[in-house]
């Protein structure tokens, strides 16, 4: 049984020894392909200079030496493509109608030969682009050009005069020779590079106007050597012709100007030796022209490459772009997941915590009544907890909608020591615990600012609250307010807790960063919100400390409304002055409330604490349930959760009003989201009343007491 083996063709080949002939078959074929097409290109530019040298009795013009090719075939094929290219100098020598002497032949064509090799080798060296896309490749170029063809002219001139046969005029021989070096690689090697080393895609436009461009390139090549027309109006004929390379060179790619001045250097050339006009020898005038190509080719060459890397960088500068784009928009989708799954998990978390705060409040009206003060002792604890609960669910509501830039401030004039009164009252059980002595420095008078008086509360407790944390038990906090008229409000936490590393003050205001040494329970979003409201108010904020174990002290700034006047008191003496917590007083009218809540442990333990105050209670888990209770009891009173399946608390409400509107009618939400648009958007729907989950008794109370007495 044979074994086969695929070729990337998809032919089938015998593996084993037959296999080898037939990869050493193949490759000889494709080297002598290539073999064969730079011989035959090299000598017939070589015959065809000759053919002019001797036929119109003048110089072969630069373009037909072909150095340009051999530098070329080099730089594409390797130093293996010398084979080619000495055969090809030899027999062209060795045929020359001048009938050179054998040791001429012999010597020029190896030092033509080395020239060439050292050519692709510089090129290669130096790190020439093919596509002469870049100055630096453009420069190599042009220096390659001038310098290179020294090697051979200066070579066969020294052989020539050790053999007796140096023309009588050497420095135009060796000019000639040296010329026609410079004009073929700056004509042939570029147009060769350019053509076979890469390919790209042309869109239909560009293709049109390459053709328009080069029809108008020939015309003007025309004119300028074709035509008597120079002889009169030589800048006017230059104009056009210059009009059109400028054309090129700014428009298109590289290559194209390389065949647009290799076609002005072949066409002008022949025109110049085909149709030669005016009084000067033809050997003159071939010279003239030549010389005004070679100075015009590197200046477009030049250009074209300053174009094309101008346009590789916007390409890739547009890249870039796109990829940041990219990158930011995946960030901006990452942060609004985030952003939405935090908004999501603290309203979640809303609802297992209502049960619980249901739970301990019924708890500790169990307690009193029955006694026990150590169990009270620990459902005090509990209740401390679920506050600190409550306030980290709200900490991560706000930050999110600071992050969506959805929050904004409802600011009024606020005196200051009510704002931090409310702030000492909500921190007082955090205090009480750690056995923390709180002292207050601030003016006597009343000073009024500028605020959202909510917000402001919540500055004071996450700075108290961060002091109380990373403080150790029975240390000292000290609240300072100072008044400058010029600077604004001044106000300082100082504690003399753990400190602050120096590298972690500038960290510390970042969204969930703690400090290492400053280990704590928390999200680490505390001192970021709080960062971010004083910043909304128009103040700053920052940390200073001296180290570890040496304390730390929070300073907020705060802008003064020069609408307020405001008494320009030194701080008083610091005082030490303690807070307890709110009692709500329960109302002495009885109700028969409808809890609405798919939450049933929720609805339920509400329900408890409510019949407990000697309410009337019924209870319905989804919307449906809650229309049909209303529909057969004369409830006045509804605690409806938005948050419901299928019929959300926002329709239910909205069909209960319109269903009873000739009823007396009370509707209080209940939701785990309590932003102001949130009670707006329940506001609209018919709600009288908004809470937010978790939901005390307390609270309940508090709007009872405001009902009227006739409900």
């Amino acid at each position: 049984m044979s074994r086969h083996k695929e070729n990337p063709q998809g032919t089938t080949l015998p593996l084993g020894n037959s296999f080898y002939p037939y990869f050493i078959r193949t490759f000889f074929e494709q080297e002598l392909l290539s073999f064969f097409v730079v011989f035959l290109s090299i000598f017939g530019i070589l015959k065809y200079g000759q053919y002019i040298f001797f036929h119109f009795n003048t110089s072969p013009a630069v373009i037909l030496t072909s150095v340009g090719v051999e530098v070329a075939a080099i730089y594409l094929g390797g130093y293996r493509m010398g084979v080619p290219i000495m055969f090809a100098r030899f027999l062209a020598t060795l045929t020359s109608p001048a009938h050179p002497l054998p040791v001429v032949i012999v010597f020029s064509t190896f030092v033509y030969t080395l020239q060439a090799i050292i050519g692709g080798y510089v090129l290669r060296r130096l790190g020439f682009k093919a596509t002469i896309g870049t100055v630096r490749s453009a420069l190599i170029l042009i220096s390659t050009s001038v310098v290179l063809p020294v090697i051979a002219s200066t070579t066969v001139l020294l052989v020539e005069w050790q053999s007796g046969t140096l023309p009588p005029s050497v420095f135009a021989a060796w000019g000639r020779a040296w010329a026609g070096g410079v004009f073929s690689i700056i004509m042939f090697t570029p147009l060769i590079t350019s053509w076979c080393k890469e390919t790209y895609k042309k869109t239909t436009s560009q293709i049109i106007e390459t053709s328009v461009a080069l029809c108008f390139l020939t015309l003007a090549i025309y004119l300028t050597f074709w035509t008597p027309l120079p002889q009169g109006n030589l800048f006017l004929i230059l104009y056009l012709l210059f009009t059109v390379l400028f054309w090129v060179a700014l428009r298109m790619h590289p290559r194209i100007t390389a065949a647009a001045l290799f076609m002005v250097a072949t066409l002008g050339i022949a025109g110049t030796i085909s149709t030669h006009f005016g009084t000067n020898p033809l050997s003159e005038q071939l010279v003239a022209n030549e010389l005004f190509i070679l100075l015009i080719a590197p200046i477009f060459f030049i250009l074209s490459s300053l174009v094309e890397e101008r346009r590789a960088g916007m390409a890739a500068a547009a890249i870039h772009v796109s990829e940041l784009e990219s990158a930011h928009h995946k960030l901006f989708l990452e942060d609004q997941s985030k952003s939405v799954f935090l908004a999501t998990l603290a309203h979640e978390l809303r609802n297992p915590v209502a049960p619980v705060v249901s739970a301990i409040e019924l708890m500790r009206i169990k307690v009193k009544e029955e006694g026990g003060p150590d169990i009270l002792h620990l459902i005090n604890i509990a209740d401390t907890h679920i506050a600190t609960l409550t306030h980290l669910l709200d900490d991560l509501l706000d930050i999110t909608r600071i992050s969506k830039k959805k929050f904004r401030l409802q600011k009024e004039n606020v005196e200051l020591q009510s704002v931090i009164t409310n702030s000492l009252q909500t921190v007082n059980a955090l205090y009480t615990s750690r056995n923390h002595s709180l002292s207050i420095s601030m003016p006597e008078e009343s000073l009024w600012i500028e605020a959202d008086p909510l917000r402001l509360e919540q500055i004071f407790v996450n700075l108290l609250n961060n002091a109380a944390k990373y403080t150790a038990p029975g240390g000292h906090i000290l609240l300072s307010v100072v008044h400058n008229k010029e600077k604004g409000l001044r106000i300082g936490v100082r504690d003399n807790g753990v400190g602050i590393e120096p590298h972690m003050l500038g960290k510390i205001f970042e969204y969930f960063i703690q400090a290492n040494d400053r280990s704590a329970a928390g999200l680490g979003i505390g001192l970021s919100l709080t960062k971010r409201l004083v910043e909304l108010h128009g103040g700053e904020i920052w940390a200073e400390s001296e180290g570890l174990n040496c304390g730390s002290e929070f300073i907020v700034v705060l802008p003064v409304s020069k609408s307020i006047q405001l008494p320009l008191i030194a701080p008083t003496k610091g005082r030490r002055k303690s807070f307890f917590p709110f009692q709500n007083k329960f109302t002495e009218k009885k109700y028969s409330i409808l809890i609405v809540d798919d939450n049933e442990a929720a609805a339920e333990g509400l329900g408890k604490l409510l019949e407990h105050s000697g309410h009337t209670i019924s209870l319905a888990f989804d919307g449906p349930a809650a229309i049909k209770k209303m529909r057969d009891t004369t409830t006045p009173i509804v605690l409806l959760d938005i948050g419901l399946p299928g019929m959300d608390g926002y329709s239910v409400a909205r069909y209960l009003r319109q269903k009873h509107d000739t009823k007396p009618l009370v509707l209080i939400a209940l939701t785990g989201y309590g932003q102001r648009e949130d009670k707006a958007k329940a506001h609209q729907a018919g709600f009288d009343y908004h809470l937010t989950k978790p939901v005390s008794i307390g609270d309940i109370q508090n709007i009872l007491t405001q009902l009227p007495i006739d409900l």
